[in-house]
């Protein structure tokens, strides 16, 4: 397989040998900034590390934050948590009185109580329908 390309000369080696490359001018970041990010061209090696490290720090922070915080989240929400409503306040009833007795007496209330309004309305003269 043939090459393209010419060998060098030795001057032009030497040349390439004997010349740095021109350095790069540092990034100066703001005044009253943070910067997060390395800058562009920096090639971080560590930041594995750096990242387990953060990582382990907020692992043992949450865990410091539950034993030394006492109750914890479960707790904490149930304290916010409203009480149950107090039962609704209903007519008793009687032991003594069987399922069918009590159909048997709503029914006489119930028409004891149409009887009493149907009267009041033909009082007042208006038409009812029987």
């Amino acid at each position: 397989m043939a090459h393209l390309m010419a060998p060098l000369t030795q001057s032009a080696a030497a040349a390439m040998i004997a010349k740095p490359p021109p350095p790069l001018p540092a990034p100066v970041p703001p005044k009253n900034s943070v910067t997060l990010l390395p800058p562009p061209g920096v090639k971080c090696g560590g930041g594995g590390v750096r990242r387990a490290f953060l990582l382990r720090g907020m692992i043992a922070a949450g865990a410091g934050s539950l034993l030394l915080g006492g109750d914890g989240i479960a707790s904490a929400a149930s304290k916010r948590r409203a009480p149950p409503p107090a039962p609704a306040a209903e007519e008793r009833k009687d032991p003594s009185v069987s399922g069918v007795q009590a159909k048997v007496l709503a029914s006489k209330k119930r028409k004891e109580a149409m009887k009493e309004f149907v009267a009041k309305m033909r009082e007042k003269g208006k038409p009812v329908n029987n």
